[in-house]
């Protein structure tokens, strides 16, 4: 196992940086300066959790439960847009040949 290593804060604000301005993966930018990506990782969450702004400390209880529900109904209807989305087989598709081979039968 590898000696932990201490980095100065300002290596981690640049590195926090660089990973979220590159456009590169955080296990990219990690390794370039020979870093365990985990630990960029790690710092990159930390920052975002710090830059999010508190959501529903200005929200009354029932505003908090009705925005619940809502994200709960958004959640319902983006699965069933995503099913929807996706190609439907005819019947013909699922029976394959039994379809054919019964309707051939009856047309004779």
């Amino acid at each position: 196992m590898a000696p932990l290593r201490k980095y100065s804060p300002e290596f981690r604000e640049e590195a926090v940086r660089l990973a979220l301005s590159s456009g590169k993966t955080v296990t990219k930018v990690g390794r370039e300066p020979g870093m365990n990506p985990e630990t960029l990782r790690g710092w990159v969450k930390k920052h975002q959790k710090q830059q999010e702004p508190a959501v529903g400390a200005d929200l009354t209880v029932r505003e908090r439960i009705r925005l619940k529900e809502l994200e709960r109904r958004n959640h319902e209807l983006e699965m069933e847009n995503s099913f929807l989305k996706k190609p439907q087989r005819t019947s013909r598709e699922i029976l394959g040949s039994e379809y054919v081979r019964v309707h051939r039968r009856d047309a004779t």
